[in-house]
């Protein structure tokens, strides 16, 4: 079984949530502003700039992220303890809880957050590194869900010859 592929795709998953503590998802640019974007909330890049949201605007992002980072990383432990259907059929499941989780960030981070924040100083979001990480992470996800799916059929195939 290649339990141990996906374990490390979860892991790699997790992994590129966690980097999103440490690097911004925008910068904009605006005439007298400069605001930057991260899972932490708006930061004014200016000396004396003012940041037109609270501390607590970006706190569903933060949430989702833990979340994702929480999952993700039960799922990459789980599977190496994993050794009977009824255990692969949970983590699949969580799974998708997982990727649905993922993509719930990123309606929210891209459909609300980039919009709003450029809106007060009139400026364009200039997309960084961050914001290409949680697509990727959806993709290693998806990718181990459905490797965890082959693995299941192939537990059931192979009860059904006993």
């Amino acid at each position: 079984m290649s339990q141990r592929l996906q374990s490390i795709f979860f892991f790699l998953s997790a992994l590129l949530f966690a980097l999103l503590f440490f690097l911004p998802l925008a910068e904009y640019f605006g005439e007298l502003n400069i605001l930057r974007f991260s899972v932490y909330g708006v930061e004014s890049m200016m000396p004396n700039g003012e940041v037109p949201f609270k501390t607590a605007f970006s706190l569903p992002v933060l949430i989702l992220t833990i979340t994702v980072i929480l999952l993700s990383g039960y799922l990459a432990m789980g599977l190496f303890r994993a050794v009977k259907l009824p255990q692969f059929v949970k983590l699949y499941k969580l799974s998708r809880v997982n990727i649905i989780v993922i993509v719930a960030w990123i309606a929210v981070v891209f459909a609300y957050y980039i919009r709003v924040i450029g809106k007060p100083i009139g400026a364009d979001p200039v997309f960084k590194v961050g914001a290409f990480l949680p697509l990727a992470a959806l993709l290693l996800s998806v990718a181990a869900a459905m490797g965890l799916k082959k693995d299941i059929k192939k537990v059931r195939s192979t009860d059904r010859i006993r």
